[in-house]
């Protein structure tokens, strides 16, 4: 509608104002007003594709000549007002939806969505779709950072990975140096093989070329980390004095993990500096002869220090190599009488002579809540390993550690079942019954005499079978200990080797009510004494029957057709004792996960006087919905989880 009118410039301009507001747009003088400024548009979007709003309207096609108007409320309708202004001309994602096609949800339940997505595809396809997820989900896209470098190039679809450009490895590094998404990495690793050229060139006394530009690379993407709290190097080549100094540079680092190199290739060594927040270390692959760096300053530096994880090759324990001294790690910490306060304390492979020095007060026993040891001190079943063993078995120095929470050992003996006894609270337990099979070794020779410490296979340390007596008189001091010390047991996870009859299973549940994993091994599966053992502990929700592979119960178990085993199961886990059970395995092949119960069919025939529990009985009665699971789906179950020598970096 256009009116035009003759009258004075005061009152046209109210008249006009007053118009406005009932939508009427007039076509006469304007007082002369500045254009609005242009919008931003996306930094990929031209004018064509550019969002409906943002597009220039077309003239009209009229004789009469009529200027184009703009709405006033055309700006709040070009872009929502949670989208942060300061990301408009950075996204590359297109504009959210306008008020009249949707609105925006709140940013903090915007907030809670997006933390429950966890996958690193999720949060990249979530962070293409809008500008405010862009905003949102690039700091969580970019919160856990791993680099994966391979030996050789891999195919996908016939074409190498990276086709076209560099390896995943190096355009992953690359944008972490040449873009600004370092400071929203809090976890960085890098992992794999990284291929050395020129590896004689160590042997001249130089750092190959591509080595060196790899520390020179990590280095740049490490300054860029304001925000860096954990730090994996996981690579076979070993970190060099360019990273560290870094690191240095960063006191929010709690977490430290370093792979050592394998190979006897000389390299140059470093001090690794203090880093007074650590909280976490882990070092493995340890050999004296490779050439790892020195960790004693930074064990003495590290005040706040709880987890500590240590894993040496298992070369020089299969070898009977002695190249492992402790002093070389906590000797600055031993002459300087600082104990690292640690809670959690894992070793693997360890090989090594107790010196008598001042090692065993090295470790704070009132700190102490969780102990592994695996394939360490006396562990082995090779005779040339026993002299080293037996200086730590001998000693009689070694403290008890009253606030013990877990053990987790590979091997039991006499002296272990004493330690339990000498203090309470145990809650976790696990014996480890199957190790990886060692290599070998042809200097080995059984001697006449065998001692009586038997070990997890049913041998002594020496090599030599031990007796039934042994072996019930070993079980009986640990089973003594736990149900005279540690009545606050929740995961118990005993040796294969001991056959537990009913009455000793009700007597360790009475003495445990507490059990809430329960792994043991007995002579027939009890299916119908589990009822009693359920009733004894109530919190029970998974059961491990353990079967020592190649046992005549073994070979029985593998005969039976998988469909007999669900019928008794089934027909027999209905009843509301297990109604907790939701786990059960019987080896290492039958483990199923229990769902709910199936009624009967309602046109069952009643059953006779006579006849309960019958196989037709069972058949038409109700039954438990089973799912057969395998080991990926039960790991996370530490009776199952736990049951393993592997060593893995991550802590628990």
């Amino acid at each position: 509608m256009a009116v035009t009118m003759q009258c004075g410039q005061g009152a046209a301009e109210g008249r006009r104002r007053r118009a406005e507001g009932r939508g009427i747009f007039f076509s006469g003088p304007k007082p002369p007003t500045s254009p609005p400024p242009p919008l931003p548009l996306p930094m990929s979007a031209t004018p064509d594709d550019a969002p409906p709003l943002l597009r220039a309207k077309p003239k009209p096609k009229t004789n009469n000549v009529i200027k184009p108007t703009i709405p006033l409320n055309f700006r709040h309708r070009a872009a929502p007002a949670t989208a942060p202004h300061h990301v408009w001309l950075t996204s590359p994602a297109r504009s959210h939806a306008v008020m009249g096609q949707g609105t925006e949800l709140p940013l903090h339940l915007i907030a809670l969505i997006l933390s429950h997505l966890d996958s690193a595809a999720d949060l990249a396809r979530v962070t293409r779709s809008s500008r405010l997820f862009y905003y949102m989900t690039l700091p969580r896209l970019y919160e856990t950072v791993t680099l994966r470098s391979y030996s050789e190039i891999r195919y996908v679809n016939g074409r190498p990975e990276g086709y076209g450009n560099g390896s995943p490895f190096a355009m992953g590094l690359n944008t972490l140096v040449s873009r600004t998404f370092g400071e929203y990495v809090k976890t960085f690793r890098v992992v794999g093989e990284w291929r050395e050229h020129d590896t004689e060139d160590y042997t001249k006394g130089r750092v190959p070329d591509n080595s060196m530009m790899l520390q020179i690379a990590m280095r740049a993407a490490l300054d860029k980390m304001k925000n860096l709290t954990s730090f994996a190097w996981e690579l076979n080549t070993k970190p060099l004095q360019t990273i560290y100094q870094s690191l240095m540079t960063k006191p929010s680092i709690t977490s430290l993990t370093l792979r050592c190199p394998t190979k006897r290739i000389p390299r140059p060594t470093t001090l690794i500096p203090p880093l007074p927040n650590l909280i976490t270390l882990v070092v493995y692959d340890i050999d004296p002869l490779c050439y790892p760096d020195d960790i004693s300053v930074l064990l003495l530096t590290s005040k706040n220090l709880e987890n500590l994880k240590l894993h040496w090759n298992p070369r020089m324990r299969e070898s009977g190599e002695e190249s492992v001294n402790l002093m070389n790690y906590f000797g600055r910490s031993v002459a300087a009488g600082f104990s690292p306060p640690a809670k959690r304390i894992a070793l693997y492979n360890l090989y090594a002579r107790n010196i008598n020095e001042g090692f065993e007060n090295n470790a704070h026993p009132e700190m102490m809540e969780e102990i592994t040891l695996i394939n360490c001190m006396g562990s082995g079943s090779d005779p040339a390993n026993v002299f080293l063993d037996d200086t730590w078995r001998v000693s009689s120095k070694h403290r008890v550690p009253h606030h013990l929470k877990m053990l987790r050992v590979d091997v039991m003996e006499k002296e272990q079942a004493t330690m339990l006894s000498r203090f309470q609270g145990l809650e976790r337990l696990y014996l480890i019954s199957r190790r990886k099979s060692s290599k070998p070794s042809s200097i080995a020779v059984t001697p006449s005499s065998p001692t009586t410490t038997p070990s997890q296979n049913g041998t002594s340390t020496s090599g030599t079978p031990i007796s039934e007596h042994q072996c019930k008189s070993l079980a009986g001091d640990y089973l003594a200990a736990i149900q005279s010390s540690h009545r606050t047991m929740r995961h118990l996870l005993l040796s294969d080797n001991w056959q537990l009859s009913d009455e000793t299973l009700f007597k360790l549940c009475q003495s445990c009510p507490n059990l809430e994993q329960l792994g043991f091994s007995s002579v027939v599966p009890p299916l119908k004494s589990l009822r009693q053992i359920l009733q004894l502990v109530p919190r029970l929700w998974a059961i491990r029957v353990l079967v020592r592979p190649g046992s005549d119960l073994a070979e029985k178990l593998d005969t039976m057709d998988l469909d007999m085993h669900i019928f008794a199961i089934a027909t027999e886990m209905w009843r509301p004792q297990y109604m907790n059970l939701r786990y059960l395995g019987i080896g290492d092949r039958l483990v199923f996960k229990l769902g709910e119960v199936i009624p009967p069919p309602k046109r069952n025939p009643p059953v006779l006087p006579g006849q309960e529990n019958t196989l037709a009985d069972r058949m038409n009665g109700p039954r438990r919905r089973l799912m057969q699971v395998g080991w990926e789906e039960v790991k996370h179950i530490e009776i199952w989880g736990m049951d393993s020598t592997d060593f893995d970096p991550a802590f628990p």
